[in-house]
């Protein structure tokens, strides 16, 4: 047994994967922007949530450093677009008590705005077909053995999906 695994509690029991998240993304996170990190995650995965919809759709979080020892009193750095900048500042107020409620006390004290970098946006996914009825056969066969009910109707859908996104054909 490796020395790191030593001091990790064994779980014979499932544990909820948004328990085990921020354990399992703290190096990927920490690792982010060339090595200067970013100190929480959770503000990264729920951006959207924590500003609103409106300032997440031009804007991202970019970097959240602290003080060398303290876990207050940070600086936000946001990445912009560079018309959007002017309104986000004017809404920088409202943005830091935003980030200072997720987090739950005065964990940030300064916002700073990256200007020229628009927010990465997802790609939109191409129309999806529709599955053939050799597939659709397919998938109920192996669901057969499964009660009626939600649990069933949930796994022909996500057996539906793997076919419809399966390079194989």
């Amino acid at each position: 047994m490796a020395k790191s695994d030593e001091n990790v509690p064994r779980r014979n029991a499932p544990t909820r994967l948004s328990a085990e998240l921020p354990g399992l993304t703290r190096t990927a996170f920490r690792n982010t922007l060339g090595g200067r990190g970013f100190a929480e995650a959770g503000l990264i995965t729920e951006w959207a949530a924590v500003v609103g919809a409106d300032i997440a759709r031009v804007s991202r979080p970019m970097q959240l450093a602290f003080p060398r020892g303290e876990r207050k009193g940070g600086v936000l750095t946001i990445a912009c677009g560079g018309a959007a900048a002017l309104e986000l500042q004017h809404l920088k107020p409202q943005i830091l008590d935003r980030v200072n409620t997720h987090f739950g006390y005065g964990a940030v004290s300064e916002i700073r705005f990256k200007q020229g970098e628009a927010p990465r946006r997802t790609p939109r996914r191409a129309e999806s077909r529709k599955p053939t009825e050799t597939e659709t056969q397919a998938v109920a066969a192996s669901v057969s053995s499964m009660p009626e009910g939600a649990v069933k109707d949930s796994l022909m859908r996500l057996g539906l999906a793997m076919r419809r996104n399966s390079p194989r054909r």
